[in-house]
């Protein structure tokens, strides 16, 4: 198959986001969803893995794009989410229409991209949809989440796109697959890496999170937590392969202190759109984790999780908060369950501290929620339920998890509504967010340096 045709569903999106500007008809919102989904769809199961360079060029000029395992599971997890918050909000207004469509059309731009100039520019596009998204309306909370989350954001990728000119200088190209070949400057990948990891999610250094994705509308959250969060995780998924062994290891601890920090947070907070921002940065500290196993073990925990968190976000009955509730948790024969059995074999006793800790602050989701089922969850709780038939069971205790996940939920149910946190000042908030990226890259420079 063509370039072309991988490309195509940026094109779609585009011209269909642009169309609702200048159209009410709810029956477009369908027709967006049936074309979209049918085309990408047909992509990811038909195209064979490939990279090439848009337009012909060579990859030293060019822009190169792959499309490879990694791709598959980000864009199928894109493409699920999408479907569900536009098919069950079609009665948003015409702006909101189109910044879901853009939002898509940038977030499979990136995840094909394999070109550090191309991942910054479709980075920075989703950060300003999301952005638009977010401060929508006239709460200034939500606005004031919105700047803060835009002002993060730009200080971080400023910081990247420095780092691509350092590297740009020293070899001469942008292509990740060319810079594989060339000795490149640890200097200069640690600003990449540290922006990569501010949009990633992990806590601390992602101080934006909490706010926007627990003060958005619900739909907002859905497709923040559940698919834009990947943004920074995939190009930590393509630059992996080029760090040196520190940096690496910096990464993997960052990614494990994220994990249970915010884990315990998620389970000192009260308020359910708060436990799920905490918990996802629990569960992005674990995707960035994994990438210390492979690329494609974090890809798949991303797919997990994007499902999960959305499914939780939407809040919308018992029936899906528990389908949610235990994938992240990691039960079979759910996504969740797959997605974890790499991370169970390389951290045995880490992982079954992470599921402890999961299931004590899930158990604060369930109250005051009502049995009912909602068509527009089907295709999250399908794509949970879809790895049991392509992947066997194993590798995994399953006793030990249940084990795990019993226990946590009731020490959670037991003492979650007395646990508190001591009164502290806000730590994730807009000069902190500012400290914490500074001090990641002292660190960092402390690191390659020793």
């Amino acid at each position: 198959m063509s370039a072309d045709l991988v490309l195509s569903p940026i094109v779609l999106a585009v011209f269909f986001g642009t169309l609702r500007i200048f159209t009410r008809k709810r029956w477009m919102t369908w027709i967006e969803i049936l074309s979209l989904s049918i085309l990408t769809a047909y992509i990811l199961y038909s195209q064979v893995f490939t990279t090439f360079v848009v337009g012909g060029w060579s990859s030293a000029i060019g822009v190169e794009a792959r499309y490879d395992s990694t791709s598959f599971w980000f864009i199928l997890s894109l493409l699920t989410v999408w479907i569900s918050v536009k098919a069950r909000f079609e009665k948003w207004d015409n702006t909101m229409d189109s910044l879901m469509d853009y939002l898509f059309a940038s977030l499979y731009a990136l995840f094909i991209s394999n070109d550090l100039f191309n991942m910054y520019v479709t980075i920075e596009l989703t950060s300003l949809v999301s952005f638009l998204m977010v401060g929508y309306g006239k709460k200034p909370a939500r606005i004031w989440a919105a700047l803060k989350y835009m002002f993060l954001s730009s200080i971080a990728l400023a910081f990247y796109l420095f780092g691509t000119i350092l590297l740009y200088s020293e070899t001469g190209v942008l292509s990740i697959g060319a810079l594989q070949d060339e000795k490149l400057s640890a200097f200069a990948l640690m600003f990449v890496v540290m922006a990569l990891l501010v949009k990633s999610g992990v806590l601390g250094l992602s101080a934006w999170l909490i706010d926007v994705h627990s003060m958005s509308e619900t739909p907002v959250s859905m497709l923040l937590s559940g698919a834009a969060v990947n943004a920074g995780l995939f190009g930590m998924v393509r630059i992996y392969p080029l760090l040196p062994q520190k940096l690496k290891e910096f990464v993997v601890i960052v990614g494990l202190f994220s994990a249970f920090v915010g884990g315990i947070y998620a389970f000192f907070e009260k308020r359910p759109k708060r436990v799920l921002a905490f918990s996802t940065t629990s569960q992005m500290g674990i995707a960035v984790a994994m990438l210390s196993l492979s690329p494609l073990a974090s890809a798949l925990y991303a797919f997990a999780h994007s499902n999960a968190k959305a499914l939780l976000f939407s809040r919308n009955g018992k029936f899906s908060t528990i389908v949610g509730a235990l994938s992240l948790i990691g039960i079979p024969p759910l996504a969740g369950y797959f997605a974890k059995m790499n991370f169970e074999e390389a951290f045995p006793t880490l992982s079954l501290l992470a599921v402890f800790l999961t299931s004590m602050y899930l158990v604060k989701l369930f109250k005051g929620l009502k049995w009912k089922f909602s068509p527009f969850e089907f295709l999250l709780e399908g794509a949970l339920l879809s790895l049991c038939f392509f992947m066997p069971f194993g590798g995994a205790s399953i006793f030990k998890i249940l084990i795990a996940a019993v226990a946590g939920a009731t020490a959670g149910f037991l003492i979650g509504k007395k646990a508190a946190l001591p009164p502290l000042k806000d730590v994730f908030g807009l000069e902190e967010g500012i400290a914490y990226q500074l001090w990641a890259l002292v660190i960092m420079a402390f690191v390659i340096m020793a």
